[in-house]
């Protein structure tokens, strides 16, 4: 999603109001507005700023419940309040006034930086690199760092109408992780962007918000295999081929982030091998309790081997391996008995040494059948 898109819908923009405006102001607009869309129309505020965003926002009476619902506590004032502009002063009043105007990013952002700097003209200006482009984007990350570092306690205050919701120094962390979420993993612009800006607590800050986002994804997914209903064994195996193609591109890309910051170890391993014990304990029910057939040793060692590749810790890794060696010791053309169960043995010298003691038997009985006049 562009970050267009994310903030022309922010819920202080549907309420028709600046982060600074009291949950009064905001109440009295939801009414006004939830009356006008019980009859199909709509209101509309300068706020809104058509000429930046070239659509109104969407004013259903869903769509304002969402916001106000988002705008109800001092948390959600403050996460929606990092993506949208405060009025707190005449400088902002003329510049935003000028951006409601004429929606030039570029003269709205002049007056600001030409005027005092301080909370709100920081603030507004990051909010004009975010809309911009994203070659802004290094922009608005020095924005933010100059704010959060020195305004960041009037910042939280003003925002959430009082609260000291978090510590200034959880700002630039949490704006961070609510960039992973808008951009959905896809960080090219903001990995150039963080590391033109070349500050290494701001570089560890995003990594970290990075491998929260993948550990997320992760989690979910294994929530999911975890609580999907089982009807027959195949169900085992779907399930964990399912999980295999969700989890892969989320455990490379923290494998790759932990090769950069060792400190992210442990979190990769809690995951990695809880995803990875999923995969192998259903790919185990699949190969213990379905009928045999040929190609079966080959779909298991698919699962298998992408266990051992993404498997942390050395203990799971042992367990990993020692279950590949046994199956490899199997044979695909292992010999069908009544149960429809391959043979239990595990390596192929073994397996060799009984199928030659089964025919030696089925050659005994062949062979005595013949002598007493009956034709095997």
């Amino acid at each position: 999603m562009k970050f267009k898109d994310f903030i022309q819908n922010n819920p202080f923009r549907v309420m028709g109001v600046f982060t600074n405006d009291s949950s009064d102001i905001i109440s009295t607009n939801n009414s006004r507005m939830k009356a006008f869309a019980v009859i199909g129309k709509v209101v509309s505020f300068w706020q809104d700023m058509i000429s930046v965003f070239g659509t109104e926002p969407k004013r259903q009476v869903e769509t304002l419940a969402s916001s106000v619902a988002a705008l109800s506590s001092p948390e959600g004032r403050l996460r929606s309040g990092l993506f949208w502009f405060m009025n707190l002063n005449a400088t902002d009043a003329r510049a935003l006034a000028a951006l409601a105007r004429g929606g030039d990013l570029l003269e709205a952002r002049k007056i600001w930086e030409d005027g005092e700097q301080n909370t709100s003209s920081l603030q507004n200006q990051l909010m004009c690199c975010l809309l911009k482009d994203p070659r802004s984007y290094s922009r608005a990350l020095q924005q933010a760092l100059t704010l959060y570092d020195n305004y960041g306690h009037e910042f939280i205050t003003t925002v959430s109408n009082g609260f000291e919701v978090i510590t200034p120094d959880k700002l630039m962390p949490t704006f961070l992780s609510e960039i992973i979420k808008v951009s959905d993993g896809d960080c090219w612009w903001w990995d150039k962007a963080v590391k033109r800006l070349g500050n290494e607590t701001v570089d560890l800050q995003w990594t970290e918000a990075k491998a929260t986002w993948h550990i997320g994804k992760l989690q979910d997914a294994l929530n999911v295999a975890k609580t999907t209903e089982i009807h027959s064994t195949q169900d085992n195996y779907d399930i964990a081929v399912a999980l295999m193609k969700q989890a892969e591109p989320h455990l490379k890309a923290l494998k790759a982030l932990n090769d950069g910051y060792p400190a992210l170890l442990s979190r990769y391993a809690t995951i990695a091998d809880a995803v990875c014990e999923e995969i192998l304990n259903r790919e185990i029910e699949y190969y213990n309790h379905i009928g045999w057939f040929s190609g079966k040793v080959d779909r298991v060692l698919v699962l298998k081997r992408f266990c051992y590749r993404y498997a942390a810790t050395v203990r799971f890794k042992d367990r990993c391996r020692l279950n590949i060696n046994i199956v490899m010791g199997r044979s695909s053309n292992a010999p069908v008995f009544p149960n429809g169960m391959p043979d239990k043995l595990f390596f192929e010298s073994d397996r060799k040494k009984r199928n030659a003691g089964i025919c030696a038997i089925l050659a005994a009985l062949k062979e005595r059948n013949t002598d007493n006049g009956y034709v095997a």
